[in-house]
C-alpha cells in the first residue's frame, strides 16, 4: 500500500511539461442561463459575499451590509431568509460574510463568528467565536471557514495599522489549522507572500494599500492566489513563481487540510512585461481608488482629493512583469480556476485544469465588473466546474447581479 501511494503522489509531482495533454486551443463559449437581480427588485440589495449551493439544491447568498442569508431556488426565486441582525444565538452580526456546507451542516460566518446549523436554522448548534493574535504577522485570526474535518481557517485582521508582513529567510503567511476553540493544531501550507502593499510612509494619513495586480480576490477565502476547495478538504494554491527559470513556470499545489501534498505541477508561461501605457493607467486609477473618486457620498474637498491622488501616485509602483496568475478558484468537480495576466483590453482569461493539474480549455470573459474597484475581475467567480459558472457582478448605478453561465465545450477547429 506505501508503495502504491508513492507512486501516485510521485506522479501527480511530475511537471506538466512531461505528462501534458492537448487542450482546446479555442475558448469555450459561455452562454447565460440566469441573473438574480434587477432594478426594480429587493432580492439582492448589496454586493454578493459568497455562495453555495447546499444538498437542497438551494442557492445560499451572504451579501454585504445585510444581516441574513438569502436562500433562492436554482431558478432565481426567493425561498427564505436566514437570520437576522443582532449578536445572539442565530443572529448576524453586521452581515453574513461567508457561507457553506460541510456534509449536512449549515456554516454561517460574520463578523467575528461562525454559527454551526444542523436540524433548525434558526437556533445554531454552536457557535464559534475566538481572537488568535499573531504579532508576527501584525494580525490576528477570527473564524474564517468551515474545513471538512470539522476544524477551520481562520480571516486575517491587521492589528497594527500596517499591511500583513512575512518576516524572516523564508518569506510567506502561514494558512494555519485551528480548532474550534481557536486554538492552533498545526499548519496547512505557507501563502506566498510577494510585498503586495503600496506604502504611503510620505502621507501618514493613507494607510498601506492593495497592489491592483496583487489583490485579494473579491470573493472566497481571501488569501492570496489560494482557495479552499467547496468540501472544505483541501486548498488549491500558486506556489513559487521561478521567473528566471528557463523556461519560466509557476507552482500549481494542491494541499490536503493536514498539510498533505496532493498536487504539484510546474506550469510553464511566458513573461509578459507590464507596458507603461499600463502603468500610468493603473497609477491613475490606484490613485482614484484612494481619493474616493470611485465611491458616492464621499465628503472630501476637491482639495483634498488631489492631494491623496498626488501622494498615491509617488509611492506607486510596478513590477517589470505581470503576475502570472492574479486568482484562484477550486471548482466544484476537482478542476481548477486561474485567472490568468491582466490584459489592456481587460478580457479576463480562466484558464481550467484538471485535477491532475493537466491544462483542459480556457474561458474568457469580457464584460461586466465585479465591484466598484476598476481592476477587479469582471466577474466575481464564486462557484465553478467544466459545465457551469456562478458569479457576480455589478450594473448601473451600483445593482449587484449573480449569474449562472452554462458552458459550451465543444473544441471549434
Amino acid at each position: 500500500m506505501r508503495l502504491l501511494t508513492a507512486l501516485i503522489v510521485s506522479l501527480l509531482c511530475v511537471p506538466s511539461a512531461l505528462r501534458g495533454q492537448a487542450a482546446c486551443p479555442t475558448p469555450w463559449p459561455l452562454e447565460e442561463a440566469l441573473r438574480i437581480g434587477s432594478p426594480e427588485s429587493t432580492d439582492l440589495v448589496a454586493s454578493v459575499l459568497d455562495l453555495a449551493i447546499g444538498p437542497d439544491s438551494a442557492l445560499y447568498v451572504a451579501q454585504a451590509m445585510v444581516p441574513s442569508v438569502t436562500v433562492f431556488s436554482l431558478d432565481g426565486r426567493v425561498l427564505r431568509r436566514i437570520g437576522r441582525a443582532g449578536q445572539g444565538p442565530g443572529d448576524i452580526q453586521l452581515a453574513a460574510r461567508a457561507v457553506g456546507w460541510i456534509g449536512d451542516t449549515l456554516w454561517v460566518a460574520d463578523f467575528n463568528r461562525i454559527q454551526l446549523f444542523t436540524s433548525d436554522e434558526h437556533r445554531p448548534e454552536q457557535v464559534i467565536q475566538f481572537s488568535l493574535g499573531v504579532p508576527e504577522e501584525g494580525s490576528s485570526l477570527t473564524p474564517g471557514r468551515m474545513l471538512a474535518d470539522g476544524t477551520l481557517v481562520g480571516r486575517r485582521r491587521t492589528t497594527d495599522g500596517q499591511a500583513w508582513s512575512s518576516r524572516g529567510e523564508n518569506p510567506g503567511l502561514a494558512l494555519r489549522r485551528l480548532s474550534r476553540s481557536g486554538e492552533v493544531l498545526d499548519t496547512i501550507t505557507t501563502i506566498e507572500w510577494p510585498g503586495n502593499a503600496v506604502e504611503h510612509e510620505r502621507d501618514a494619513r493613507l494607510f498601506p494599500g492593495q497592489h491592483p495586480l496583487r489583490d485579494l480576490p473579491p470573493i472566497g477565502l481571501g488569501e492570496y492566489l489560494a482557495a479552499v476547495t467547496p468540501n472544505g478538504s483541501a486548498v488549491v494554491q500558486i506556489g513559487k513563481v521561478h521567473e528566471d527559470a528557463t523556461p519560466p513556470t509557476f507552482d500549481l499545489l494542491v494541499i490536503s487540510i493536514r498539510g498533505d501534498t496532493l498536487l504539484h505541477r510546474s506550469v510553464e508561461y511566458e513573461p509578459r512585461e507590464v507596458t507603461r501605457v499600463m502603468e500610468r493607467r493603473l497609477a491613475d486609477e490606484y490613485a482614484g481608488w484612494r481619493a474616493g473618486d470611485y465611491t458616492q457620498g464621499s465628503e472630501l474637498t476637491e482639495t483634498t482629493r488631489a492631494r491623496t491622488r498626488r501622494a498615491a501616485r509617488g509611492v506607486f509602483w510596478m513590477p517589470e512583469h505581470l503576475p502570472p496568475v492574479r486568482q484562484v478558484v477550486a471548482g466544484t468537480d476537482g478542476t481548477i480556476w486561474l485567472l490568468r495576466e491582466m490584459r489592456e483590453d481587460r478580457v479576463d482569461i480562466w484558464e481550467v485544469y484538471d485535477s491532475d493539474g493537466a491544462l483542459e480549455g480556457t474561458v474568457e470573459i469580457g464584460h461586466g465588473r465585479s465591484s466598484l474597484v476598476p481592476w477587479d475581475p469582471r466577474l466575481a467567480v464564486a462557484l465553478a466546474s467544466r459545465d457551469e459558472v456562478w458569479g457576480a457582478t455589478y450594473g448601473d448605478f451600483g445593482i449587484p447581479y449573480i449569474h449562472r453561465y452554462l458552458i459550451d465545450r465543444t473544441c471549434a477547429p
